[in-house]
């Protein structure tokens, strides 16, 4: 408990999932937050559970591929908390498409939120820290996907190892500010994506833990990355994968 007290956390794409589950981690350790998601409905209930945990909670309509929406995000955590010391993006989307039948749409709009919406928040965030002489931790939502092929998930597949590169970039070129930057790779994680019949039998024979995740076992990953007790990792992807790289 109180790994994270005194600390201010913004975390995307908070509504539901693996977002909510961080949110309400940090929240468990002591951290008062800025929440993001395109589901207000969502977000602000997120937001209710984490007030619950006794910290202050801001819950906010934000689209992170727009610049001048997750800049008013930032500016109202820096003037209700002070500061920010953490990001986390979390914010996501997911499809599958054969890599002859994906339209330009499509390939775009996984780009735009899976990368563009890493890169904007994380720009600004850093600018925060830099103008202010801070130091902070990132933390990014890659996939195992970063690190093997699947069948139908070539964009997907794509913009996660995006983001897995993005985070190694900004770690190297930053680090010597005192800000850290790593990522998650989740596998198979139990939330309202599509196939979770078919992922769970098909965990039960290939993953070692023989189980898929739970959100809670990646937000516990998370606490951990913007806590003090990881100060000295930074640029790494980290698998939260029952062993399944193991196969």
């Amino acid at each position: 408990m109180g790994r994270l007290s005194g600390k201010t956390a913004i975390i995307t794409g908070a509504a539901r999932g693996i977002g909510k589950a961080i949110a309400l981690g940090y929240a468990e350790e002591g951290s008062n937050l800025a929440l993001c998601d395109l589901n207000m409905t969502g977000v602000e209930e997120t937001a209710t559970e984490a007030r619950k945990k006794g910290v202050k909670a801001l819950s906010m309509h934000a689209d992170v591929i727009e610049r001048a929406s997750v800049q008013a995000l930032v500016d109202a955590a820096v003037e209700q908390f002070g500061t920010v010391d953490i990001l986390v993006n979390n914010a996501g989307i997911f499809f599958n498409a054969p890599f002859d039948e994906m339209t330009d749409d499509q390939w775009d709009r996984m780009m735009a939120v899976n990368v563009k919406g890493v890169f904007i928040p994380s720009q600004l965030v850093i600018r925060h820290w830099l103008e202010r002489k801070r130091t902070g931790a990132i933390v990014n939502l890659a996939s195992i996907s970063a690190a093997i092929a699947f069948n139908n998930s070539s964009a997907y597949c794509t913009a996660k190892a995006a983001v897995a590169s993005m985070t190694r970039c900004v770690a190297y070129e930053y680090g010597p500010r005192g800000i850290r930057a790593n990522s998650m790779a989740p596998g198979i994680i139990n939330t309202t994506m599509p196939n979770q019949n078919d992922m769970k039998r098909w965990a039960d024979e290939k993953i070692p833990l023989r189980r898929i995740g739970n959100p809670a076992d990646v937000a516990d990953l998370a606490v951990f990355l913007g806590s003090d007790e990881s100060r000295y990792i930074t640029g790494d992807m980290i698998f939260v994968d029952g062993g399944w790289m193991l196969d």
